[in-house]
C-alpha cells in the first residue's frame, strides 16, 4: 500500500453541521465535531495510506481547536478567518489569529479570500456592496499578516470574485509567499494568468466530475497541482455522503488518470508540491 496520500484541505475541527444542511437520505455517519469523531477521520485516513492532512481552521468560534490540532501527529496548520465572517468586528478577529499565531506560528493563513454568491440573493444592493468590500478589506488584511510571518496563504477562490480577487492577489503581491487556490470553481481562462503568478491549484471531489473543471486539472502543470477533500464536504451524488479525508485516495487516483500519470509518480509529485509551499 502506498503511504504517501496527502489530502491538501480538510476541516478536521469545524464547527457543528447544521440540520437543514443534511439530507435524509444520506449515508454513513454524519461528521461531529468532537475528538472521537476527529480521531475516527485521522485514523481511518492513515490506513487508506493517507500520511498527512492540511488542517484549516478558517472558523474564528472554532479559534480554540488550534490548540488542540497542534497535538495532532502529521498534520499541516493553517489558520485564518473566512470571508463568512467579513461582517463582523475585524479589528477583534484579526488581534484573535495573531494570538494564536503567537503560540504557534502556523504553516499557513487561510482558508482566506471572496465569495459573491452565496446568501447574496437575500440581499439588496446596499449589503451586497458593503459584504464585497469589508470581504475585500479582511482578504487584504490577511494576506499582509501572512506576509508579516513568511508563510503560505490558501484562497477561496471563484463564485463570482475573479477580478477583485486577483486584483487583491497582484496588488499584495501575495506570489511573495506563495498560494493554494483551494477548490477552485470558475473560468478555465483566468487559470492561466494564476499559474503565472506561481499558484498552485488544489482539486477535489468535483473537479474530475465535471467537463469545465476535468479542464482545469488538463490545463494545470503537474508541478502546480495538489489534491484535497475540504471534508467534511457534503456531495449531492447518490448515494448521498460526506467527502472525509480517506477519500483524498480515490480523488488522487482519479486525477492521476485523467492526468495519464502512473498513481505513484503523482502520488509523489503532489507531496512535492505540498512540501514546496508548506515548508514541512
Amino acid at each position: 500500500m502506498i503511504d504517501l496520500y496527502i489530502d491538501c484541505h480538510a476541516h478536521l475541527f469545524f464547527s457543528p453541521i447544521p440540520a437543514e444542511a443534511i439530507d435524509e437520505d444520506i449515508t454513513g455517519e454524519i461528521p461531529t465535531p468532537n475528538m472521537d469523531f476527529i480521531g475516527k477521520m485521522i485514523s481511518n485516513a492513515k490506513k487508506k495510506g493517507v500520511r498527512h492532512i492540511v488542517g484549516v481552521i478558517s472558523n474564528p468560534n472554532d479559534f480554540t481547536s488550534y490548540q488542540e490540532q497542534l497535538k495532532l501527529e502529521n498534520i499541516i496548520h493553517v489558520i485564518g478567518i473566512s470571508r463568512n465572517s467579513a461582517l463582523e468586528d475585524q479589528s477583534h478577529m484579526i488581534s484573535q489569529l495573531e494570538k494564536e499565531i503567537e503560540r504557534k506560528v502556523p504553516h499557513g493563513i487561510g482558508e482566506i479570500g471572496l465569495e459573491y454568491l452565496y446568501g447574496f440573493d437575500k440581499l439588496n444592493e446596499h449589503e451586497k456592496n458593503t459584504f464585497k468590500k469589508k470581504q475585500r478589506e479582511l482578504f487584504g488584511r490577511q494576506i499582509q499578516l501572512a506576509k508579516e510571518i513568511d508563510v503560505p496563504i490558501v484562497v477561496h477562490a471563484g463564485y463570482g470574485t475573479d477580478k477583485d480577487l486577483v486584483e487583491i492577489l497582484k496588488h499584495e503581491q501575495a506570489q511573495e509567499v506563495g498560494v493554494q487556490i483551494h477548490g477552485y470553481m470558475s473560468k478555465v481562462e483566468l487559470v492561466s494568468e494564476l499559474l503565472d503568478m506561481g499558484f498552485y491549484f488544489s482539486f477535489g471531489y468535483n473537479h474530475p466530475r465535471e467537463e469545465e473543471l476535468k479542464r482545469i486539472i488538463e490545463i494545470t502543470p503537474l508541478e502546480r497541482i495538489l489534491v484535497e477533500t475540504d471534508a467534511p464536504f457534503h456531495i449531492m451524488d447518490s448515494p448521498k455522503r460526506f467527502i472525509l479525508p480517506e477519500d483524498v485516495v480515490l480523488i488522487t487516483d482519479e486525477i492521476a488518470n485523467l492526468k495519464e500519470i502512473e498513481p505513484e509518480v503523482f502520488i509523489n509529485q503532489v507531496l512535492r508540491n505540498a512540501r514546496e509551499l508548506f515548508r514541512f
